[in-house]
Parts: structure tokens; sequence; C-alpha cells
């Protein structure tokens, strides 16, 4: 039972963090880069999602409560933004091309906010409020599985949109969007009647 929960939480981490949704926007960043460039690029990026997941993970909960924002409240906020962005993808709406220096564009949009986005850090910081012990230790080992997948599936853009296609991409991506608008609407639902729990009744 926990293996399959842990399955469960890695595959919805996967679908918020959403790494192939990245790679239009890193093949644009590393147009003219060497492999070594671009397994630089990609690295540096899963490392900076994969730290600002953490942080949110074991820190986040304590940010909240030093504003004095609910975490429900947080979730919703981040569920919207999810929802807005996995809209865009079932639109076919394309990401605009990046500006700014290459080392700069791993930190932003790469890591931040395609990877390491509101939906994926209030998805940690609900994963760190509610666990203790060994759990925490299996969510970590999670969280850096999913770095490693993220450097993986990034260094492999280029195969990948060759195997693919623009319409094979054009598929995944707006299957995935509706994916996220759906754990969107789940996880509103859920952070409203935790709130209101005599809406559920």
């Amino acid at each position: 039972m926990k293996f399959n929960s842990d399955v469960t939480t890695l595959i919805a981490l996967f679908a918020i963090v959403n790494p192939i949704t990245a790679i239009p926007v890193f093949l644009a960043i590393a147009t003219g880069m060497d492999k070594k460039g671009r397994r630089k690029l990609a690295l540096k990026t899963a490392l900076i999602s994969g730290v600002t997941l953490i942080i949110a993970y074991f820190l986040g909960d304590v940010i909240l409560k030093s504003l004095s924002i609910e975490l429900n409240a947080f979730r919703i906020a981040g569920s919207a933004v999810i929802a807005a962005f996995g809209w865009k993808m079932v639109m076919g709406r394309g990401l605009e091309k990046p500006s700014g220096s290459i080392s700069g564009a791993a930190v932003v949009p790469l890591a931040i906010p395609l990877m390491a986005g509101p939906g994926a850090i209030a998805t940690v910081i609900a994963l760190g409020n509610s666990d203790i012990g060994l759990v925490r230790v299996a969510n970590l080992l999670i969280i850096l599985a999913l770095s490693v997948l993220t450097f993986v599936f990034l260094l492999a853009a280029a195969p990948i949109e060759k195997i693919l296609g623009e319409t094979g991409l054009m598929v995944v991506s707006r299957i995935l969007g509706l994916l996220l608008v759906a754990i969107a609407v789940s996880t509103i639902i859920s952070a409203v009647g935790s709130s209101f729990p005599a809406l559920l009744n």
C-alpha cells in the first residue's frame, strides 16, 4: 500500500512539474549549444527546481504561517495558476521564447516557474505539513527522483522532439494540460471541502 502511495505521489508531482512541457523552451534556449552546454543547462535546471521543492517541503509551512496564510488558501491559489497554465496547454497556446542570459534562463523560466511553480510548491507544502518520520524520507527521495527525471527529459529534449515530432509534442502537451486542469480542480474541491466540511455532507 505504501509503495502504491509513493508511486501515486511521484506521478502526481511529475504531472504538475511536467518537464515535457518545458522541452520547447529548453530547445529554444539551447539553440547553438553543444552537448556539454546542454547537459550543464539541464543539470542546473533540475538542481534548482529540486532545491526549490525541497525548501518548500521543509520550510513552506513555516513561511506560510509567518505570513498568516492558510495552506488551503495557498492550495487554491496555486491550483488556479495550474488550471490557467493547463488550460493554455489544452488550447495549444505556445510558450513565449525567453529573453536574457542562458545561465539565468536555467533559473527563470525553466526551473521557476515551469518546473517548481505554485502548483508543485503547494503540493510539496501540503505533503510536508502532513508527513512525519520515514514518510518524510520517502517523499524527499521522491522529489530527488523527480529532479533526476527532469534532468533526463531535458537532456533528451532533442531526441524526444525527433521521435514525437511537432504533432506528437502537441498531443502530449494537450493531454498533460488536461490532466493539470483535472488535478487543479480536484485540489480546489479538496481545499474547499477541508475548509468547509459541511459542503461535503
